[in-house]
């Protein structure tokens, strides 16, 4: 549903969406697991209400992630599942979600529900590894980069809200939770000028050229 558009800018209701984060350490005696929950690489998706395919990059500044739900103590469910008590496994333990050189990283600990066991026995003997986060993006700035059809959209305002084991990483096209049933969040996109444009492929040429 397109909610307003004045040209550039435009503001768009948008789904949350899930990407591949990586397992790290895992603690038995404290039964807790260190994890990169993003590193902000580019994702080819689609967009949900065009269906045009567009590359999407997680900003990884600290003025561009709301870290706040996470370090609050969200989450961590079972494949993105949030229907019931059941499907949460653990949570994130508070004050450690953070970003450093470019990545974002956060500790979970799980629960020591019965049913839970068997899962971070898994976790320890190396069976289960995939790791998802579910995130909502406020804020999209769109660029094309030169000798390419396809967009970049980079995320400047989005906020990762849960944390999920999953049998397979998320796919690199868009993934939703849900369906109709899932809550959408305005997300503003902003497509730059040509000069914009130059400048942000200058500065990415620079940063890249950086030992």
């Amino acid at each position: 549903m397109l909610l307003t558009v004045r040209g550039s800018p435009g503001t768009f209701d948008l789904p949350p969406l899930s990407v591949r984060a990586d397992l790290q350490s895992v603690d038995p005696d404290a039964r807790t697991a260190e994890l990169i929950f993003s590193t902000g690489a580019a994702v080819d998706r689609v967009d949900w209400w065009t269906g045009k395919r567009f590359r999407e990059v997680l900003s990884m500044k600290p003025g561009h992630v709301r870290l706040e739900r996470l370090n609050s103590g969200a989450p961590l469910l079972d494949s993105h599942s949030g229907f019931s008590i059941s499907h949460q496994l653990g949570v994130v333990q508070r004050g450690t979600a953070r970003l450093s050189k470019g990545q974002g990283l956060a500790s979970v600990r799980f629960s020591k529900r019965a049913e839970v066991e068997p899962i971070f026995r898994d976790v320890q003997d190396g069976i289960l590894g995939a790791v998802s986060v579910g995130y909502r993006v406020f804020r999209f700035e769109e660029t094309v980069p030169k000798g390419e059809e396809i967009p970049t959209r980079l995320a400047t305002d989005w906020e990762p809200f849960e944390v999920s084991l999953v049998p397979m990483p998320a796919d690199v096209g868009a993934r939703v939770r849900d369906g109709d049933k899932t809550q959408t969040n305005a997300c503003v996109i902003v497509r730059a000028t040509a000069d914009e444009d130059r400048l942000r492929r200058f500065r990415l040429a620079r940063a890249w050229a950086r030992p």
